[in-house]
């Protein structure tokens, strides 16, 4: 778990976009550490299973996994049949879901999808085959990797993220009573989504934050320009890396 400790900031508002359920964890999180999170989830992921079927008869010697969402939204009884390969997760969050779920060898990267395609490549043999659990929307970067070390990847989407839409009202509503001294955004996706609920409310957020706080300069890449100066990019490509900077704002 993510520890949060109040900055020279606590008490101040942060503004929270990641999807539901973890952004009630996150709240939860901010909120002991004596600031008052406000919730603004701008995507959610559904559901597809999409390419499990086709893959029921293949024989596997790995499994990748680079978000832990493509765990949560994967079907248990057909996962289960590979709870016996090793696992390469992307991070400590993603290595924790894999455990939950049944998996017992399980490597944790250090949360950059691109890090872990060079392990992986490095570990697995030429013309091995990984399963390789994901979203629709995602980076070719892991992929790409393996590919190019010969490893044949075997792609299941089991889950897909879509924007959250919200009405001018409800935004404008959000701004005048809890406007954010801080914004969290954790994916390129849903920062693309935030500056277009945040062009609703004729820059809104924006203008009244403080600080931008993202996992990556590609997130940061999604904003407009006249907020660029008050982003900040986090250490680690995690939660951890912008609570650090929560804490030390």
């Amino acid at each position: 778990m993510n520890e949060v400790t109040g900055g020279g900031m606590s008490g101040c508002r942060v503004l929270v976009t990641r999807p539901l359920p973890d952004a009630v964890i996150t709240a939860a999180r901010l909120q002991a550490a004596g600031y008052r999170p406000v919730l603004l989830p701008v995507s959610e992921t559904v559901s597809t299973d999409y390419g499990f079927d086709a893959l029921a008869a293949e024989v596997f010697d790995a499994v990748a996994v680079t978000s832990a969402n493509a765990l949560r939204h994967a079907n248990a009884a057909k996962l289960s049949a590979y709870h016996h390969l090793q696992v390469y997760a992307v991070g400590e969050k993603t290595a924790n879901v894999t455990r939950e779920s049944g998996f017992d060898k399980i490597y944790a990267g250090d949360g950059w999808g691109l890090h872990l395609g060079q392990y992986v490549a490095q570990q697995q043999k030429t013309g091995s085959h990984v399963l390789y659990l994901t979203g629709k929307v995602r980076r070719p970067d892991f992929e790409a990797q393996l590919a190019a070390a010969g490893i044949h990847v075997h792609i299941a989407e089991t889950y897909d993220t879509k924007p959250v839409s919200y009405d001018d009202a409800q935004l404008a509503k959000l701004v005048r009573a809890e406007p954010a001294d801080i914004i969290l955004l954790y994916s390129a996706v849903a920062a693309k989504q935030f500056a277009a609920l945040d062009r609703q409310v004729q820059n809104g957020f924006l203008n009244q934050a403080k600080h931008i706080f993202c996992l990556s300069q590609r997130i940061a890449a999604e904003l407009p320009d006249h907020c660029q100066a008050r982003i900040c990019i986090s250490d680690t490509p995690d939660e951890a890396g912008l609570l650090r900077l929560l804490a030390d704002a």
